[in-house]
């Protein structure tokens, strides 16, 4: 009988120390969370308005098209969800600069893409 009583005390200790630990919540650390960093737009109209096309190669990269019309010049670039089309003019002091930034969808008969969504997404 002693036997069974401390086969008992055993058994009742084991139940209270498995409750209290089944109870207790451990933090969860992962060594591989990263915070959440919000990054802003890739690109920006004003970033490429104006600017010469040197700099707009050093954004942009390498153009895909470069077609001369007269004095103006058309560029176009690949973008991850469109295609953007860049007219330089010459400046005053005989620069060409960007003037006017349009933007097309990357497949034919794709619907167009907004212009600042496509900058933004880079």
């Amino acid at each position: 009988m002693r036997q069974f009583g401390i086969l008992t005390i055993f058994a009742g200790l084991s139940l209270i120390t498995g409750c209290s630990t089944a109870t207790e919540k451990s933090p969860e650390i992962t060594s591989t969370s990263k915070p959440k960093i919000e990054t802003g737009p890739v690109y920006q109209l004003d970033q490429l308005l104006g600017t010469n096309g040197q700099n707009i190669d050093a954004l942009l990269g390498t153009p895909a098209l470069t077609r001369r019309e007269g004095e103006g010049e058309f560029r176009r670039y690949a973008l991850k969800e469109c295609t953007v089309i860049v007219i330089l003019y010459p400046d005053e002091l005989g620069i060409p600069t960007v003037e006017h930034v349009d933007v097309t969808a990357l497949e034919s008969g794709s619907e167009k893409p907004d212009l600042v969504d496509c900058l933004a997404a880079g």
